[in-house]
């Protein structure tokens, strides 16, 4: 576990190592530059809230120096009290207005980066998600955020503290007395010294402890995701002794950045305190000998005060930065992470994106799609210079026609299909919808035109209704709709024996459902958008003969008129189709009708016959 997470680890580091410091940075900026006016009103009320502070040491520093000069005078005492009581007050305030301004800010930069972070995935191809983990994204859309929210908040606070409230305290002491400012401060060379050693292990750790998140939530994902396969393979104690060392390893990562935080901020603390020291062994000389006066000392012991908390400051500014610099190379490496397929609407956009082999191509966006669907020496790979999953597929379905798709496992069938709504990347040229070039149209216009039922039907986590109305627009799902499609599923007779009906919750990925009523809850999905394309794959796996065939007819039935694609194993599923085509190895090796492919005697007509043999002794 260690080696695997060493070297997802390695590939991380050197992935974000094309990312600068400065880059991240700039990166942050650009959200808090959005609120700028807000930040800068934030920041003006906290510098008005350091300057009172500032001021109230030299008010009682007043008063000390006038008691001494003179007898006590209660109105004195009292002028100034009072004085102090309303700076104080006006404090209060301020600070509220302050927190609203710049932490309320912080929040609005958190929610603006998640949801661009969640948009972005959302146009990511699909060779993204096959090497990106769920837990990595999660730990991202979690950790990494909130750490750029402290930067852009308290750590933007505290700066502005230390800055501010630093200069303007070095300042009166300076004026106060040189020689003791000038001692008061020599620490301060060892605290800059302390930042720029302690600050890449600060940040490398801290990545280690991301990314070691990332790898305890991707297994507790996966875990209970897969908790009927856990428990049926008894592996329940496995599983906890592999998220108990997950956990584990989390832990020290954690202490081994603890460790180095924990050394630097006290170390820092400590030598901001030695001002202080320096200031009662130096300052209560200087008394003794009439050059500082009382009122002077404590106004100094006081600025000594104010000064000490934006030292320390420094060193955790300087840490929520490392963390937030951090996080932003992590958020930053994956916003630069470009879809495979991008919309059409962009090619030819002078300086945009060009089509999926790197050319530009043109726009042709129809405004109506028909459902025509053509392949033109089609050859196909996941990955460039890898192994041709389709090889010059050439075929022609005209708008209203249905074609049967069928041959061995691995043969390219689902392929093919999913390359008519670029699911992956479609080579130049190669894909026609009516007529058009498949790169000059809109995604979303393509997409919403095809329903498609793939192979292992997945359900959100979400009521039946709400499950079978996903591809609505609008305010949800209308019922009559939701009920008419059910029928022609074959599902709504059980749907209406359940104690919820329609509103029934099936569970994360619908694991309250059979496989069955999973692939028939598809299949009425895909018919609820009035699709002008429908994909059926493989979608009767789960269903019995019966079953399926009466389902098949309704959806017959119901895409007449329009372009139907059937995948199947079963020869039952696709004979009534008006072409069938047979993949071998990505090759069409038979294509013609039902009739025609059983005399010629090939694959078609050999598995047409043992399935009839199957059917029979069944029965």
């Amino acid at each position: 576990m260690s080696t695997e997470n060493e070297q997802k680890g390695g590939r991380s580091k050197r992935a974000r190592l094309d990312i600068k410091k400065r880059e991240a940075f700039l990166f942050m900026l650009s959200y808090v530059g959005r609120h700028w006016t807000s930040v800068a009103f934030g920041l003006a009320l906290l510098v008005a809230v350091d300057f009172i502070q500032i001021y109230i040491p030299r008010i009682i520093q007043g008063i000390i120096d006038r008691l001494a000069e003179t007898p006590f005078l209660p109105e004195i005492v009292g002028k100034n009290t009072l004085l102090i009581l309303l700076l104080a007050a006006a404090m209060v305030v301020l600070r509220f207005l302050w927190r609203i301004f710049i932490i309320g800010t912080a929040r609005k930069i958190e929610k603006e980066v998640r949801e661009d972070i969640f948009s972005h995935l959302q146009g990511l191809g699909f060779s993204f998600f096959n090497r990106a983990h769920t837990g990595d994204l999660m730990a991202l859309m979690i950790n990494d955020v909130s750490a750029i929210r402290m930067a852009t908040g308290l750590a933007f606070i505290a700066l502005t503290d230390a800055v501010f409230m630093g200069t303007l305290s070095l300042f009166f002491m300076f004026s106060i007395n040189v020689r003791l400012a000038l001692f008061a401060i020599m620490p301060l060379p060892l605290i800059l010294l302390m930042m720029v050693k302690f600050g890449p292990s600060i940040q490398s750790r801290f990545n280690a402890v991301q990314e070691s998140f990332a790898s305890l939530s991707t297994h507790a994902q996966e875990s209970f995701s897969g908790i009927r396969v856990v428990k049926g393979f008894a592996q329940n104690v496995s599983e906890v002794s592999r998220f108990g060392k997950e956990c584990d390893e989390y832990v020290d990562r954690n202490i081994a950045l603890i460790k180095v935080w924990g050394f630097f901020f006290p170390s820092v603390a400590l030598l901001a305190n030695l001002s202080l020291a320096i200031l009662f062994l130096v300052g209560g000389r200087s008394i003794i000998l009439n050059t500082v006066t009382f009122g002077e000392f404590i106004s100094f012991t006081l600025y000594i005060n104010l000064f000490v908390w934006p030292v320390i400051a420094i060193g955790w500014v300087f840490n929520l930065f490392q963390r937030g610099i951090a996080s932003s190379r992590r958020v930053l490496e994956l916003l630069r992470e470009q879809p495979d397929v991008a919309d059409a609407r962009e090619f030819g956009r002078p300086g945009g994106p060009a089509g999926d082999d790197g050319r530009s191509v043109e726009c042709a966006a129809p405004g109506v799609i028909r459902g025509a669907l053509e392949a033109r020496n089609l050859s196909f790979a996941y990955a460039k210079g890898g192994k041709e999953v389709l090889r010059d597929v050439t075929l022609e379905v005209p708008a209203g026609c249905s074609l049967g798709i069928m041959g061995k496992p691995g043969s390219g069938k689902s392929t093919l299909a999913s390359l008519f709504f670029r699911l992956f990347p479609v080579p130049e040229n190669a894909i026609f919808v009516d007529g058009a070039e498949i790169h000059g149209i809109p995604l979303r216009l393509l997409r919403k035109s095809i329903g498609y039922v793939p192979q292992d039907p997945f359900l959100f986590s979400d009521t039946i209704r709400n499950n079978i109305g996903f591809g609505a627009d609008g305010n949800g799902a209308g019922g009559a709709q939701v009920e008419r499609v059910a029928r022609l599923a074959g599902i709504h007779e059980e749907i209406a024996e359940l104690q919820a009906g329609y509103d029934t919750l099936v569970g994360e990925r619908g694991v309250t459902l059979s496989g069955g009523q999973k692939q028939r809850l598809s299949i009425a999905r895909a018919l609820y958008i009035k699709p002008r394309v429908m994909i059926l794959d493989d979608a009767f796996s789960s269903v019995d003969a019966a079953t399926e065939s009466a389902v098949l007819a309704n959806v017959f039935s119901e895409m007449e008129g329009r372009t139907l694609l059937v995948i199947s194993h079963r020869v039952s599923t696709v004979m009534g189709c008006d072409l069938i085509i047979v993949l071998d190895e990505g090759r069409i090796a038979e294509r013609g009708k039902h009739g025609e492919l059983l005399a010629s005697g090939r694959y078609y007509a050999t598995l047409y016959e043992l399935q009839q043999l199957e059917e029979r002794i069944v029965r």
